[in-house]
């Protein structure tokens, strides 16, 4: 039995390297591809209580240098200050506008009711949806506009650099480009047309206008706490050309302040890394805890070049993800136990049939 689950860790453990290799190899760096036009882009941002951001996103896209941007805001009933800071900037700045969006209706989740009314009221041919939360920087947006036309596509995402200021953060964040750095190669998102190879991240997506009109992604998906992944699932399904690309030091985001807000946060979507399906989770699981483990009960020959592999695994993936390599080692196994908390909550709420996120109860 040992000498099975060692083969099989062996084997998993290579294919993951490959698919790191793959990724750390190919993966787009957005400076090369300048926008030369000047359509117009709508930067659309749902914000429910972003007192703490706002103002940030606000300042960095005035400093964009593509200047063809209108700015739209949906303020979705914030009991914080997130309205007094946006009419604030809207007085300034007549590129900016804002609203207070509509009661949410039943059936939809609040960002994707959100960014539905913002897609309704936008002029721009391109539409880029952020998140409250990002910093970009430098040409960013032009960058990700020239590369949706030069690889003449419908859907753009991007991971990016997530800023990890204690040590909560540290130890959780990462896991997210763990998981998907070793288990899907980015550049099939873009050359497969299986639905299976789709990731997107919704903290930074731009849709050509026409074809997101067309479709009304957020209102297909409007009951899924995951819509980034669904609205690519979906794009693929209808044949319009996908990819998702891993960020820069100009594209930069701290997603959660705390450890118990990112064991919260990361429970929405880690199962969708795995399809939604237990098996796979489990499977997951078994040989990232234990596959090394098996492998020296097998054979101490064949263990240490594994071990071998699997750091040089994660040296790969922090080098892509940005993140400081010697931290990122230091903190594999909390990181660890983190990811196994955040898949023991997600079956949890999974089980009990809905989550809460920012005061709303989510039906799954």
């Amino acid at each position: 039995m040992i000498v099975l689950l060692a083969y099989l860790s062996l084997g998993f453990l290579g294919l993951r390297f490959l698919v790191v290799g793959v990724n750390f190899l190919f993966h787009f760096t957005p400076g090369k591809f300048p926008c030369r036009e000047s359509r117009k882009i709508s930067v659309l941002i749902p914000a429910r209580n972003e007192e703490k951001h706002m103002a940030r996103i606000l300042d960095c896209l005035l400093k964009q240098d593509y200047k063809n941007l209108e700015v739209l805001v949906c303020d979705d009933h914030s009991t914080d200050s997130t309205a007094l800071i946006l009419e604030e900037y809207s007085q300034k700045h007549p590129e900016i506008t804002w609203f207070k969006g509509d009661n949410l209706k039943p059936g939809w989740t609040g960002k994707n009711y959100a960014c539905h009314q913002l897609a309704g009221k936008a002029k721009g041919e391109i539409l880029l949806f952020l998140d409250a939360d990002m910093e970009i920087h430098g040409d960013i947006i032009s960058c990700m506009a020239g590369y949706m036309k030069k690889n003449r596509l419908a859907l753009l995402s991007i991971f990016p650099k997530q800023i990890l200021m204690s040590r909560g953060e540290r130890a959780t964040v990462p896991v997210m480009n763990w998981i998907l750095l070793s288990l899907l190669p980015l550049p099939l998102v873009h050359f497969s047309k299986r639905r299976s190879f789709s990731a997107a991240n919704g903290q930074f997506m731009m849709f050509k206008g026409h074809v997101y009109h067309k479709l009304q992604p957020h209102a297909i998906v409007r009951s899924s706490p995951v819509e980034d992944i669904e609205i690519m699932r979906l794009y693929k399904k209808n044949a319009f050309p996908c990819a998702t690309v891993l960020g820069d030091l100009r594209v930069q985001c701290r997603m959660y302040s705390s450890y118990n807000e990112a064991i919260q946060g990361f429970s929405k979507n880690v199962l969708h890394f795995f399809s939604g399906r237990l098996i796979w989770t489990l499977f997951y699981i078994l040989f990232t805890s234990f596959g090394l483990l098996f492998i020296a009960l097998w054979s101490l020959p064949y263990f240490f070049p594994a071990l071998g592999v699997a750091i040089l695994s994660r040296v790969l993936i922090a080098l892509a993800s940005h993140q400081n390599v010697v931290l990122n080692l230091l903190m594999v196994p909390l990181q660890h136990i983190s990811f196994l908390r955040m898949v023991s909550l997600a079956l949890i709420q999974k089980s009990r049939g809905n989550l809460e996120w920012k005061g709303r109860k989510i039906e799954l």
